[in-house]
C-alpha cells in the first residue's frame, strides 16, 4: 500500500473509539519486536536499507512504546503485565549502531531489549547482504535464494559465489553498519535492562544444516556468551535469515535454551506455540509510528 493512502489509514484505526473495540483482540497476548540497525543522527543510509531505522525514528517508536505498552524484558515477557499491550523489544546481528545509539535511546526511557549477538561476527564485520547492497546496488531474489539456501547463508562462501559471478561487494560500509566489538558490547552492559541472546556462532541457515552442525553452532555461541556475560546472557536463540527447521528446534531445546524466534509472525499466547517457534514482528525502514501503534493497539496483528 502506497505510504501516502496507508499512514491516514493506521492513523484513523488508532483512533479512541476504533482503539478500545480493537485492543481487545491483543489481551493475554504478547509482541516480540525485531529491529536490526539503527543509523545514528548525521549518518546516510547504507547496506541492505530495510534493515536500518534512523535513530529520530527509532527515538518516536520507543516513545510510542513507553505511553501506550508495556515493555517487558524478553525473558520475562510471559509473565502477568500492567494490562497494556505487553511487548518485548530485540536487535539482531549485533550492529554498532543498535549497540551504541540504539541502546542510548532505550537508556533514556528505561525500557529493557535483547540483542542477539553471533560471536564470530563480531569487531567490525560486515555482513555479506550489505555489502552487496551498499548504496543502492541490487541482489535478485533468485541470487539471494541460491545465497541462502545452496550456500547456506554462509558469509565466506556467499562472498566467493558472489566474486566469481561478478557482484560488487563492498566493504567500505560506515562503521554503525558493520558489527559491534567486544568492548562495545561490555561497555553497552553499564545499563541494566540489556541483555544478550544467542544468534548462534556464525550466523549460517540453520535448515541447510544437519543436527550435529546445528548443535555445534548453537552450543558454541551459548557457552560463549555466557563465558563473557555472566547472567546478562539469556538462554533464547534467535533463528538466523528467521530460518529453522525440527532439526534446529531439537538442537536448540538440547541445548538448554528456553525459547528460540523467528522474524515473521505478530501477537500470539505462549501456550498456543512452541517455546522454540516464537513469532516476532520484523520492523523495517518503512514502518511509521503509526503502523507501530496500530499494532499495539490490535487493529494489524501481524
Amino acid at each position: 500500500m502506497h505510504r501516502l493512502v496507508k499512514r491516514p489509514i493506521e492513523m484513523a484505526i488508532t483512533s479512541t473509539p476504533v482503539s478500545w473495540m480493537t485492543r481487545r483482540r491483543v489481551r493475554g497476548k504478547r509482541l516480540i519486536l525485531a529491529y536490526h540497525g539503527i543509523i545514528p543522527d548525521g549518518e546516510t543510509p547504507a547496506g541492505e536499507t530495510a534493515l536500518f531505522i534512523p535513530q529520530r525514528e527509532f527515538a518516536r517508536h520507543l516513545d510510542a512504546l513507553a505511553a501506550e505498552a508495556d515493555v517487558a524484558p524478553l525473558d520475562r515477557l510471559d509473565e502477568p503485565g500492567d494490562g497494556r499491550p505487553r511487548v518485548a523489544i530485540t536487535f539482531d546481528d549485533g550492529y554498532r549502531g543498535a549497540v551504541t545509539v540504539g541502546v542510548q535511546e532505550l537508556a533514556a526511557r528505561s525500557l529493557p531489549a535483547t540483542i542477539f549477538v553471533a560471536p564470530a561476527r563480531l569487531n567490525d564485520h560486515v555482513f555479506w547482504w550489505d555489502a552487496l547492497l551498499y548504496r543502492g546496488s541490487t541482489l535478485n531474489e533468485k541470487a539471494r535464494e541460491h545465497a541462502l539456501t545452496q550456500l547456506g547463508g554462509i558469509d565466506e562462501r556467499v562472498r566467493a559465489w558472489a566474486f566469481k559471478g561478478g557482484f560488487v561487494a563492498r566493504h567500505n560500509v560506515p562503521a554503525y553498519a558493520r558489527t559491534a566489538t567486544h568492548g562495545e558490547l561490555t561497555a553497552a552492559l553499564s545499563y541494566p535492562a540489556l541483555t544478550f541472546g544467542s544468534h548462534t556462532w556464525s550466523h549460517p541457515n540453520l535448515a541447510t544444516l544437519g543436527i550435529a552442525e546445528i548443535l555445534v553452532e548453537v552450543s558454541r555461541s551459548r557457552d560463549w556468551l555466557r563465558k563473557e556475560f555472566g547472567k546478562r546472557a539469556i538462554d533464547w536463540l534467535a533463528y538466523p535469515y528467521g530460518l529453522s527447521s525440527v532439526q534446529a528446534s531439537v538442537a536448540a531445546a538440547h541445548a538448554s535454551y528456553v525459547g528460540a524466534v523467528g522474524i515473521e509472525g505478530g501477537w500470539h499466547r505462549a501456550i498456543e506455540v512452541s517455546p522454540f517457534a516464537r513469532p516476532r514482528f520484523s520492523i523495517g525502514s518503512g514502518l511509521s509510528v503509526a503502523g507501530l501503534r496500530a499494532r499495539l493497539h490490535g487493529a494489524v496483528l501481524s
